[in-house]
């Protein structure tokens, strides 16, 4: 076997063995929910969440939904306990959110969670270690409706002022069965905010 042969092969192995743990637990939380949920909430915590943090709500653009949006991430907050809303020269973090509706036709058709290249000097793994768009070691799948149907996106973001750091990261996404994206939105923020300071593999969550 040549020498490119032999290392396109380790590579391969290499790329499949590094998520299994993250494989493991996206299929326990895939058996508990059942592959027809709805809405699915992948989160990473990166540091410790004080029990009572200062915070600040910041969309990325002041849309009429995202200012409803905003409001709701702040009443959610206070009747969670997750945090005392203040403004931003006050707050010790901020809560940084996106909201969009993806498309059914660009919703990816396969899971990656890297790639193997090989070359005339061996092979070129790349794994994802994190990401909230793509597959990833610790993030997992990402979560998938039918390949028709129009998922709900909503990405949030806790930065801790100071240092400037990602304390939190979270990705809700939700089937939109019917064109009301607002509805499903508002009704997204609370399981979204349940997260915080928490990491979670696809973890299923209902709407009423």
């Amino acid at each position: 076997m040549s020498t490119a042969v032999t290392a396109l092969a380790t590579g391969l192995v290499l790329l499949w063995c590094l998520p299994s743990e993250a494989g493991a637990q996206e299929a326990a939380a895939a058996e508990r929910a059942g592959a027809a949920s709805p809405g699915t909430l992948t989160a990473q915590a990166f540091g410790k969440v004080p029990a009572d943090p200062t915070v600040f709500v910041s969309p990325y653009d002041d849309s009429d939904l995202n200012l409803k949006l905003k409001a709701d991430f702040e009443a959610q907050l206070a009747a969670q306990g997750r945090g005392r809303v203040e403004s931003e020269a006050k707050a010790g973090f901020l809560l940084l959110f996106e909201a969009r509706v993806v498309l059914g036709e660009r919703a990816p058709d396969r899971p990656s969670l890297g790639s193997a290249q090989a070359g005339s000097e061996g092979v070129d793994v790349s794994v994802n270690v994190w990401s909230s768009t793509q597959d990833s070691v610790l993030g997992g799948r990402q979560a998938r409706g039918d390949i028709a149907s129009s998922l709900f996106h909503i990405s949030a973001t806790l930065r801790d002022q100071t240092s400037g750091e990602v304390i939190w990261q979270g990705d809700a996404y939700h089937i939109l069965y019917q064109p009301e994206p607002e509805r499903v939105a508002r009704a997204m923020v609370a399981p979204l905010v349940d997260k915080i300071g928490q990491s979670v593999v696809r973890e299923p969550f209902e709407i009423e």
